[in-house]
């Protein structure tokens, strides 16, 4: 009896696990750690407990049956909230490439999947094992699948915000709306066949590993293109700043004047910030090219030492000054994010 229980909360659970695996297992850029992931399913599955009394409050008060609930009304609601994370994973700037995005949809929607999940094997424990492998490698899948697509076409809505300027960047939610369409629509066509589970699971089985690499592909080409082209930019305004002038640009030259009606050291400062920062930058690039290509390395102490030099440089300036400052930088939230990225590299090395 112990052992048919297990193997039913294995069927339940464990293929979007692994498939979620899988597909990190793909990512060139080694973007994700154990410690995302795991925070990811377990927002995951924060948003499964949000739906569980919104829908239950829905049948008890709706004129609906159960069937015409979940193929009708369920899809909506859950993708919303599912949705819901990947709104705040963008708006905290938490998404930067298109494969991180597809990654961070297919791992909260995973944990959506395996919390409700969870639920069902307690409160269903009587039902048998082609129930929990239609739920594991159908359901499971579907609301992985779903909130990749809904995360992907937010991000190549967004791309052109979070690719200017950090300073002009607008946050729109419009950007979710055709993502929420598809991905409520995809999972109410899934929910069309409760007299024909198995099929659904099928569907759900050969659409999502296709669907997914597809995205993945593109992502990767278009994330090594982008890397490349930024990373010339970001060594040319380097190379200025190095050199003791400015970068022939609209934002060098906005910076400059501004540089130049500060009093001394304020004016040398903002020179250095910039030509930090940007040196920072252009690491972060080429460590992510570099681990594409499979040799990533960095000189930690050199990296170390600039982290500690901007903050001080930072905090130097004065919050009115490195405001005005950090307005008319041209990095975007994506430089920013890249930042990040490479922080989190050199703490993995400690």
């Amino acid at each position: 009896m112990f052992a048919l229980e297990v193997s039913h909360w294995a069927l339940a659970l464990v293929p979007v696990l692994i498939l979620l695996a899988i597909f990190v297992s793909f990512d060139a850029f080694k973007l994700m750690s154990l410690r995302e992931i795991l925070l990811l399913l377990f927002l995951g599955a924060l948003a499964a407990v949000a739906s569980y009394p919104v829908s239950g409050r829905l049948l008890d008060t709706l004129p609906i049956g159960f069937s015409n609930y979940s193929r009708f009304y369920a899809p909506w609601i859950e993708e919303f909230i599912k949705g819901a994370v990947i709104v705040t994973l963008f708006r905290f700037n938490r998404i930067g490439f298109k494969l991180d995005a597809v990654l961070s949809g297919f791992a909260v929607g995973a944990g959506f999947s395996v919390l409700e999940n969870m639920i069902y094997l307690v409160r269903l424990s009587e039902f048998g094992a082609s129930t929990w492998l239609v739920r594991g490698l159908g359901t499971a899948v579907m609301h992985g699948t779903t909130l990749a697509i809904l995360a992907a076409t937010a991000h190549e809505l967004a791309e052109r915000e979070t690719r200017e300027a950090a300073g002009e960047f607008n946050f729109n939610l419009l950007w979710f709306v055709p993502g929420y369409l598809a991905a409520g629509g995809l999972h109410m066509l899934f929910n069309q066949f409760p007299d024909q589970p198995l099929l659904a699971m099928l569907g759900a089985a050969m659409f999502a590993p296709l669907a997914v690499v597809a995205i993945f592909t593109f992502g990767t080409a278009e994330a090594h293109s982008w890397l490349e082209k930024e990373k010339k930019q970001h060594q040319t305004e380097y190379q200025a700043l190095h050199d003791g002038g400015w970068p022939p640009s609209s934002a060098g030259q906005r910076v400059a004047t501004f540089a130049r009606s500060l009093q001394p050291p304020f004016d040398a400062q903002v020179r250095r910030y910039w030509e930090v920062l940007a040196w920072l930058v252009v690491q972060a690039e080429e460590t992510l090219l570099e681990e594409a290509a499979g040799d990533a390395a960095f000189d930690r102490a050199a990296i170390d030492a600039a982290f500690a030099e901007l903050a001080a440089l930072q905090a130097s300036l004065g919050d009115d000054i490195f405001g005005a400052v950090k307005r008319m930088l041209p990095f975007s939230r994506n430089d920013y994010w890249e930042l990040r990225e490479l922080k989190q590299r050199i703490a993995k090395e400690e």
